[in-house]
């Protein structure tokens, strides 16, 4: 299957990875997502908040607690006594604050919120939020987040005080790529820009939403989507301890 990164944002468009940077203007967003759709054997790997309330609600339930503000996947890298609180520098809001749904809203149809939004299976693509339930063929997307996934390959091959403002700071954007040719398996998975350092942010951002999707796809050993339907699911470096940590804490 074909593997696409994408870095949505409202006013600036898409960052597109698959191979070779892209960047597509907002104008033009909605005839790219049309052609990749129509191109099927894809998945889509996007850098915005794909799900929203659990299941019940999405059915007409009445909603409860946080269930249209957070997921229990932000919860879990927002608290420390789970281990995997992100620094300073690497921002796991909950969904209803990130800006870019809107347009992953409009491009995708997702996240859907509520009984009055789409069927999933009139969606563009299907979303994906079981773990073992890869995909082989069709049309996918999953939920990313590069910045949490840089800091999770990246927190033991850089100093442990070492900056994550990589958005804001272009020696740390230069710092954190390095160490990221350093994992395993990312100098082959990024093999045609492994010498060409991103430009910016959003460049480094799809770069490695590819690299999630094609690693699921082809190394699922390396990678794990974390979480689920009602959870919220991002597809994650299988660093040791993840999986068992959020288990313990959705519990």
């Amino acid at each position: 299957m074909r593997v696409v990164g994408i870095d949505p944002a409202p006013k600036k468009g898409l960052s597109v990875f698959d191979g070779e940077d892209h960047s597509i203007p907002v104008e033009e967003a909605v005839s790219f997502i049309s052609r990749l759709r129509a191109a099927g054997g894809v998945l889509v790997t996007w850098d915005a908040p794909l799900s929203g309330p659990p299941t019940p609600v999405l059915a007409g339930a009445a909603a409860s607690g946080s269930a249209y503000s957070q997921r229990a996947i932000e919860s879990f890298f927002s608290r420390a006594a789970t281990g995997f609180k992100t620094p300073a520098g690497i921002s796991v809001q909950g969904y209803a604050g990130c800006q870019h749904w809107t347009i992953s809203r409009s491009l995708v149809g997702l996240p859907r919120v509520g009984i009055y939004d789409a069927d999933a299976g009139q969606l563009p693509f299907r979303l994906a939020s079981d773990d073992a339930k890869r995909p082989s063929r069709g049309r996918h997307i999953v939920e990313v987040h590069p910045a949490l996934a840089i800091w999770l390959w990246c927190r033991c091959k850089r100093e442990a005080d070492a900056s994550c403002f990589y958005k804001t700071d272009p020696d740390v954007l230069t710092d954190v790529w390095e160490s990221l040719l350093r994992v395993r398996l990312m100098r082959s998975v990024l093999s045609r820009v492994r010498d060409v350092p991103p430009t910016c942010d959003d460049e480094l951002d799809a770069r490695v939403a590819y690299a999630l999707g094609r690693l699921w796809l082809d190394h699922p050993e390396s990678v794990v989507l974390l979480g689920s339907a009602d959870a919220g699911a991002f597809l994650v470096p299988r660093v040791a301890g993840i999986v068992e940590a959020f288990q313990a804490f959705v519990r």
